[in-house]
């Protein structure tokens, strides 16, 4: 199957938003977020697949970082430096694995831009956009910036979308390990009330330092 083959297959289902108006600009304007929502919630079902076919290596990854931190900060907490750097060592190296495996994840929710910027090219690529500074350009300086907007965005809402908060909370569940300790937990009740105390009194007077400073002449 060729490209133009791919192209002419998404053309009726891209093309009908950007007649939605008379107005060419309103036209293209709600066409361009339409192709953009469209590549993003494909792009976030094909990561949320690839996901649940590795799910035991996410879960893996994910839990050996949490306990390596943890017997890294229990190590400190009991002033063994042997053991704390031992496990400090491993607990990056959990990090940088997972950190790793989550940026490929990212990766395979890319694969549909290509094909969005392609089909744009297919169908405007011989249309002239001209924009402030940077003058003529193509489709895809118009569509990255676009699709980067509406991926933030829909990224806000997915915990109130259906399909997608039933992925959160499935990911969560497969993930489901200890909480990470921090430094803070090993403070005894007592003094962890005078670590709060103290942050607070620093908000206080930090605040106090902002309003009490002068104002610069004209502003």
């Amino acid at each position: 199957m060729t490209g133009i083959t791919v192209y002419q297959f998404l053309d009726p289902w891209l093309i009908w938003a950007f007649r939605i108006s008379d107005n060419p600009y309103v036209g293209f304007a709600f066409g361009l977020v339409w192709v953009c929502l469209a590549a993003t919630v494909i792009g976030e079902l094909c990561m949320a697949g690839v996901y649940f076919l590795n799910k035991r290596h996410f879960a893996t990854i994910n839990r050996e970082m949490i306990d390596q931190h943890n017997f890294s900060v229990k190590a400190l907490g009991a002033k063994d430096k042997t053991s704390w750097k031992a496990c400090n060592s491993l607990a990056n190296d959990a990090f940088g694995k997972n950190f790793f495996a989550r940026m490929a994840l990212f990766a395979s929710s890319l694969w549909v831009v290509p094909f969005a910027i392609g089909w744009l090219f297919y169908r405007f690529g011989e249309v002239d956009f001209t924009v402030p500074v940077a003058g003529q350009v193509g489709p895809a300086f118009i569509f990255i910036p676009a699709y980067i907007l509406v991926r933030y965005l829909f990224s806000l809402s997915k915990p109130w979308l259906p399909v997608f908060k039933t992925i959160k909370q499935r990911v969560k569940e497969n993930e489901a390990a200890d909480e990470m300790l921090t430094y803070t937990d090993l403070l005894s009740e007592e003094d962890k009330i005078a670590y709060a105390e103290a942050r607070k009194e620093r908000g206080k007077r930090k605040q106090v330092l902002i309003e009490s400073k002068p104002v610069p002449e004209g502003s």
